[in-house]
């Protein structure tokens, strides 16, 4: 853990109430200061935003304090890779392990919002499509249901899965948008970006002994950005790290096709 170059000890802010008035309170904040929208013309997508936001907060109190516990004792850590972590929708999931669904139900009829309505717009997140997935997002919520410190890692899909769709009596697959509105429950790591290289060749090249030495020259290269959701456990006794890659272009556009009018390949 990063500490500050004076080694000062600095103070954790309180964790935050669970009474019902207060979570109402703090929606109204979230709705207007950090989505921008008036309580009195927000739609049902910006109510479930801001009600992620209060809930997460009250899962960071968890989060943070379950980190400085594993760095404070020098706990062994599980790091669990996987092509595929099936957490599905997480509201429902993260306010039954806090046992805060009656406070945030309490909380949410006070401004005249059903949480069964905005509960029931949130996507699932598509990050799998089978088994393989599932196994993996109940060994990751299992894990910090028992206390063990753990720390999931596999692929942000921006299209995990595919939309199906008739026409014509054919079936049409089409993108998934599950990110259309944005993912409240994730952070952003950019500080965590790595370049990493795909395909290419291998050039042999001299040492200064004469001994080969071998080059990768790779064809492809892409920005791996890491992105950490909070795992919950049961009773909130514990909160664990998934943290997801996603792929980012070093280049967004390519100026010399872009000016040569190929704009279709400036975006490849």
């Amino acid at each position: 853990m990063d500490k500050t170059s004076s080694n000062v000890e600095l103070p954790f802010p309180a964790p935050r109430s669970s009474r019902p008035e207060i979570m109402a309170e703090e929606i109204i904040e979230r709705l207007t200061y950090r989505i921008g929208k008036d309580a009195q013309v927000a739609k049902p997508h910006d109510w479930l935003t801001a009600t992620i936001l209060v809930v997460r907060d009250r899962i960071i109190d968890r989060w943070m304090d379950s980190t400085r516990k594993v760095y404070k004792t020098g706990e062994k850590r599980v790091y669990y890779l996987s092509l595929e972590f099936l957490i599905g929708r997480l509201m429902r999931d993260a306010v039954s392990n806090l046992g805060l669904m009656s406070e945030i139900r309490d909380a949410l009829t006070s401004l005249g919002v059903d949480v069964a309505v905005i509960a029931g717009l949130e996507p699932d997140a598509a990050l799998g499509n089978g088994g393989l997935g599932r196994l993996a997002a109940c060994f990751m919520e299992s894990m910090a249901t028992v206390e063990i410190p753990a720390y999931g890692y596999g692929i942000r899909y921006v299209h995990g899965l595919f939309r199906q769709q008739m026409a014509d009596g054919w079936q049409v697959e089409l993108p998934e948008t599950w990110l259309a509105h944005g993912n409240p429950w994730e952070f952003e790591r950019r500080e965590s970006s790595y370049e990493i290289g795909f395909g290419g060749t291998v050039d042999t090249v001299g040492g200064y002994d004469d001994a080969p030495r071998y080059v990768w020259k790779p064809a492809e290269r892409v920005i791996a950005m890491a992105y950490d959701t909070p795992i919950v456990g049961w009773r909130g006794k514990r909160v664990n790290t998934l943290r997801l890659w996603s792929a980012q272009p070093i280049d967004p556009i390519l100026l010399d096709a872009f000016n040569a009018g190929d704009h279709i390949g400036a975006l490849r």
